[in-house]
């Protein structure tokens, strides 16, 4: 208290200054028409751009939730469509049961770290263990295919990108005909196609989807569109140059793909 009492008195003759300043103001503007009405209006003004700008606070803090609320009833309309279904249609004796089986479900999520750029580039995401995350899962976003999960914690997980060299995905083409896609760690703008048969018509334009036969993406997700063919000599098989259909780098938001059969697709295959 006396160190303030002690600010007052050293600083007495300013304070004096602004309290009379402050009062002829008050008088201009309160006995005075003319500089009432510019006073009241200058105030209007600034006080409408001073909640104009605070409104434009509120709705960028909004924004962050109203788009998280989005991703997640995208991720519930995705899982709907058809091709995310099982058709479990009964046909006996001219009666159809019509009914489908979820197949796939999708968890919206968020590119929270990712490695520099390199050959062998890895993502993390804000969804784990605790949410159904598991590895072997995929990830797609607006961008595409952007990465199967290979490490899980109880709140995050890591995802090996697309672009990745030890990366294999099961791609196909309109004609059922399918390879392997893979990147060789040089263009991000491109993968390849292997083990494609050299007898199967490819042509540049050619849409690349995914086949579903790894349980990893559904049927049907498109990965881009042929660049280039190349036969390989001696081999019966062509190479595919695909054009991804964007930058899975470039990701920030996505979706975890959840194959409800894998487990039983898995037991099948165990000898």
């Amino acid at each position: 208290m006396e160190q303030i009492l002690r600010v007052f008195y050293n600083n007495g003759s300013f304070f004096t200054f602004v309290g009379l300043h402050l009062l002829c103001i008050y008088l201009i503007v309160n006995f005075n028409s003319a500089q009432g009405e510019i006073a009241a209006e200058t105030w209007s003004v600034r006080t409408g751009a001073f909640q104009s700008f605070a409104g434009g606070i509120t709705d960028y803090v909004d924004l962050r939730q109203i788009n998280a609320e989005q991703r997640t009833r995208i991720a519930e309309l995705t899982a709907r469509l058809p091709r995310h279904q099982y058709d479990s249609a009964l046909q006996v004796d001219s009666f159809a049961d019509d009914r489908y089986l979820q197949r796939y479900t999708f968890l919206a999520t968020e590119v929270v770290n990712r490695s520099p750029y390199g050959p062998n580039n890895t993502l993390v995401i804000n969804r784990g263990r605790r949410l159904g995350v598991e590895a072997g899962q995929g990830v797609i976003a607006d961008v595409g295919l952007v990465g199967i999960i290979d490490r899980v914690t109880e709140n995050h997980a890591r995802l090996i990108s697309i672009l990745h060299q030890s990366t294999r995905i099961s791609a196909g083409l309109a004609n059922n005909a399918y390879g392997t896609l893979r990147w060789d760690g040089l263009d991000p703008r491109y993968m390849t196609v292997v083990d494609l048969p050299d007898f199967i018509t490819v042509s540049p334009g050619d849409t690349v989807f995914t086949t579903g036969f790894s349980n990893i993406f559904p049927t049907g997700q498109v990965i881009g569109t042929v660049a280039e063919t190349a036969v390989q000599p001696g081999t019966g098989s062509q190479q595919l140059k695909v054009l991804l259909i964007g930058d899975p780098l470039r990701a920030g938001h996505g979706y975890v793909v959840r194959d409800l059969f894998k487990e039983e697709l898995e037991s099948l295959k165990q000898r």
